[in-house]
């Protein structure tokens, strides 16, 4: 007990000291105070004297006291939040009707003979759907309670031997998704802001054609290695599938014939990936992401596949509704009062890069980009707000326009690995409870430098050759 009050005092002080520190130039008090706010979530979230839900609940109920209360609870009223939410309850019908596990052991059977061949299944299931599936988190929902369910049906859960299988799965879906979405235009609706972006500021037209020409060495090259590297780095306890094969056909035998609520799950579950896939284009209905995600789980509920006690009881749903809600409405309203705007201001005028060398210049912003994503809990958000300023600033120097664009475009993708509440697709496998928050910003920071290493690398050596830069 002592130690949480000595991390709870740490947390607090934070917020405390900054909201008497006076504003800095060119922000308003109350600005300050939302940052005060938001970096003493941010710590809660890093030093963890509770858990998520706790600290946060802890933080925005003293805090309530002092600030606007819109802008505390903000992000409970928010549809990502929601969606994140309902996605996980979703989830848990796979597990109640026993569809998960008749998809996972059939998978299993036939996934070869390594955990590492596994890794690479679950990489090119996400590679084949990325590029009609406009969302990474939506690919994450379909994706990864089927892998999930093979690491439960080998006695890898979340309580019980997670490093036996499931932490590894859980840490490359996250990885894999934020590939697949950096490798085509379409496999992360953020793509499109990026592109409108540098369309308008950079005068550079980046076609789906001339984002996959770019992307296709260095993107590829990341998924091809990933699922390896993740291996070597937070290895599984399980390093042969042989001799689970027979135990997923002895599952598959007590699972007996597919019943009727399976087919209707299964159904549904196919609906839902074909709205997700081709929603958008369906003029007459809101088929967006989020409003396919609700329709789900409405549609398991008038089924009674799921009922009530089966909502309220997950758990990792509502923990991410507590603490994500929190924090995505602080961090919006920072974005309303121009906060993120004022720090890109203030990095222009503090690097001074108009004479600097053009590939240095490029570095340093890429490396802005990144270092920047801790405060960000959107990736639409974060490109919106920061890459304007980035690549105004761009403009002003010796970089090469279409490099800096091509880099910028692709680690809006790879630099939400840094945190598990950069994308949506890493709040979903997060909040399974299979891999601690340390080792996934740790792993997720280790992939990011891999893809800094690949495309400075070879990524930008390949763009000069074919003549895109």
């Amino acid at each position: 007990m002592k130690k949480q009050l000595a991390k709870l005092a740490v947390v607090a002080l934070i917020p405390i000291v900054i909201w008497n520190i006076p504003a800095p130039s060119g922000l308003k008090t109350e600005t300050w105070h939302i940052v005060a706010i938001y970096l003493g979530l941010l710590a809660g979230l890093v030093i963890k004297p509770f858990k998520e839900p706790i600290i946060t609940l802890i933080i925005i109920g003293f805090g309530s006291m002092f600030l606007d209360s819109t802008v505390l609870f903000a992000g409970y009223g928010d549809t990502m939040t929601w969606f994140i939410c309902i996605v996980t309850i979703v989830a848990t019908s796979f597990v109640k009707t026993g569809l998960g596990k008749r998809i996972a052991y059939n998978l299993l059977v036939r996934a070869g003979n390594s955990t590492l061949g596994l890794g690479y299944l679950l990489m090119v299931t996400d590679l084949i759907l990325s590029p009609a599936t406009g969302s990474n988190s939506a690919r994450t929902t379909i994706i990864y309670p089927i892998f999930r369910q093979i690491a439960e049906g080998v006695g890898s859960t979340p309580t019980e031997h997670p490093k036996r299988l499931g932490a590894y799965l859980t840490i490359l879906s996250y990885v894999t998704s934020q590939g697949t979405a950096a490798l085509f235009l379409t496999g992360m609706a953020t793509n499109a802001v990026t592109v409108s972006l540098v369309t308008e500021m950079m005068k550079i037209k980046l076609t789906w054609g001339t984002w996959f020409l770019a992307s296709i060495v260095p993107a590829g090259l990341f998924l091809l290695v990933a699922p390896l590297i993740v291996y070597l780095l937070y290895k599984p306890e399980l390093k042969t599938l042989e001799d689970v094969k027979p135990i997923a056909k002895e599952g598959l035998k007590k699972l007996g014939k597919i019943t009727n609520k399976e087919k209707m799950l299964l159904v549904l579950f196919v609906l839902a990936i074909l709205g997700w896939m081709l929603g958008s284009k369906i003029t007459f209905l809101d088929l967006g992401m989020k409003i396919v995600g609700f329709v789900f789980l409405a549609a398991v509920l008038v089924t009674g596949i799921l009922d009530w006690d089966d909502v309220i009881g997950a758990k990792g749903g509502w923990n991410i509704f507590v603490w994500y809600g929190a924090f995505f409405g602080v961090a919006t309203a920072l974005s309303n009062a121009g906060f993120y705007t004022w720090l890109a201001d203030v990095l222009g005028e503090a690097l001074h890069l108009t004479s600097v060398n053009g590939l240095l210049v490029t570095l340093i912003l890429l490396l802005v980009s990144i270092a920047v994503r801790y405060f960000f809990v959107s990736n639409s958000a974060f490109v919106a707000s920061f890459y304007p300023v980035l690549l105004t600033l761009a403009l002003t120097t010796k970089a090469n326009p279409m490099a800096i664009s091509l880099l910028l475009a692709f680690f809006a993708s790879y630099g939400a690995l840094l945190t598990h509440y950069g994308n949506g697709a890493g709040l979903i496998v997060f909040a399974s409870g299979y891999v601690p928050q340390k080792d996934f910003w740790k792993i997720g920071t280790c992939m990011v430098g891999v893809a800094l290493v690949i495309f400075l690398l070879i990524g930008m050596p390949y763009w000069y050759l074919i003549g895109l830069c």
